[in-house]
């Protein structure tokens, strides 16, 4: 019996899922646009990322490879349900890189290892979610939280340690808007989270300690949030976050969106950190207002050449101080990432990084990388 229920959801996704170039919704936001879909419709976590669903599961192994391979028919796959309560999954990624500056290859290193696990108390009600590194490095929780759903009006509610709803959930946390905002897959905190989704529109809001999961240390909370517009060939959507520290107040507001045309689709952001000091500033602080405050933005394009193979293009600007001029940051990145299986993605990228003169990072860098994902 639960077979046949597994294999009429393939094919309910195999219907109303594809695009009429073939795309498929993953863990990234370009197949996001691509499909029309939000995050909740793949992803465990209603605000993205982390362990996907029975619906992404499916559409993973169905229809995201380049071929499917060992399982029979198309319509087949293996689940990721042990019971009708409890499921797990899992993201490998291994990479090389091979950096032009003089310095020497990179041997292959895991840069991500994590195991999901997510058992449905009450299903469609109450769900218990937890995303644990297990490599590189100690095991530590990223994130770990009740969810209840159904609520009226379309809405849910998290408790527990979560990544903060914010902007474009890109996996690159080295792009600049992930990297100057804070909110990246390195960062989750503490706190309570409530979200709305009537119709085409997504509503988020989260109340959190602000240290980044770290223990509290102040009577502050940081607020942050997003809102948008999802159709099925465009989305908008704007950010906004506050947190108060004992090193002053923190403030970052920005904007996002994308839309796609056939096979080609793009999407983009920007923000716009304001730092405030605490009021007690250091002797010869400068009085400048825009000292400390910073801009990012990043847009990206993506065209389909055939299924399961992907053509990634992007590029980030950064303004690390608008108090000081002359000192941007451009980052572009270009590569290929086709899904050879279902279960295996290949990513070869080249990045180019503009720096300031006087900057020791490597500028260019070629990076391989294999993700075996479940």
């Amino acid at each position: 019996m639960r077979g046949f229920w597994m294999f009429g959801l393939a094919g309910m996704i195999g219907m109303a899922a594809v695009d009429p170039s073939g795309a498929v919704a993953a863990d990234e936001p370009y197949l996001a646009v691509r499909t029309g879909f939000r995050c909740a419709v793949c992803h465990t976590n209603r605000t993205g990322g982390g362990k996907r669903n029975d619906f992404g599961v499916v559409f993973a192994q169905t229809r995201l490879p380049m071929k499917v391979t060992g399982l029979g028919k198309e319509g087949s796959f293996v689940a990721t349900r042990i019971t009708d309560l409890l499921s797990l999954g899992a993201d490998l990624r291994v990479n090389t890189s091979r950096e032009f500056t003089g310095t020497n290859p990179k041997n292959p290193l895991i840069s991500e290892g994590n195991i999901y696990v997510e058992a449905r108390v009450i299903p469609d009600r109450l769900t218990i979610y937890a995303d644990q590194i297990v490599a590189p490095g100690s095991p530590r929780t990223r994130e770990i939280f009740v969810l209840l759903s159904g609520l009226p009006a379309e809405s849910y509610l998290k408790v527990g340690k979560f990544f903060l709803p914010y902007g474009l959930r890109l996996l690159d946390d080295g792009e600049f808007i992930r990297q100057t905002t804070g909110f990246n897959y390195t960062n989750s905190d503490q706190g309570i989270e409530l979200g709305v989704e009537p119709g085409t529109l997504s509503l988020a809001v989260a109340l959190t300690n602000g240290t980044q999961g770290a223990a509290e240390n102040n009577s502050s909370k940081q607020v942050s949030g997003l809102a948008s517009l999802v159709f099925s060939r465009f989305r908008v959507g704007a950010s906004a976050s506050r947190n108060d520290a004992p090193a002053g107040r923190r403030d970052v507001v920005g904007a996002f969106g994308g839309f796609r045309l056939g096979r080609f689709a793009v999407l983009g952001e920007f923000d716009y950190i304001f730092v405030d000091p605490p009021e007690q500033l250091p002797a010869g602080f400068p009085d400048d207002p825009d000292l400390g405050d910073q801009f990012a933005a990043f847009v990206e394009g993506d065209l389909l050449l055939a299924r399961g193979l992907n053509v990634k293009v992007t590029y980030g600007f950064l303004d690390p101080d608008r108090g000081i001029g002359e000192n941007a940051r451009t980052r572009l990145r270009f590569g290929v990432e086709p899904f050879i299986t279902q279960f295996l993605q290949v990513s070869i990228f080249y990045t180019l990084l503009e720096d300031i003169p006087q900057a020791t990072a490597d500028r260019d860098k070629l990076t391989v990388e294999l993700h075996g994902f479940f």
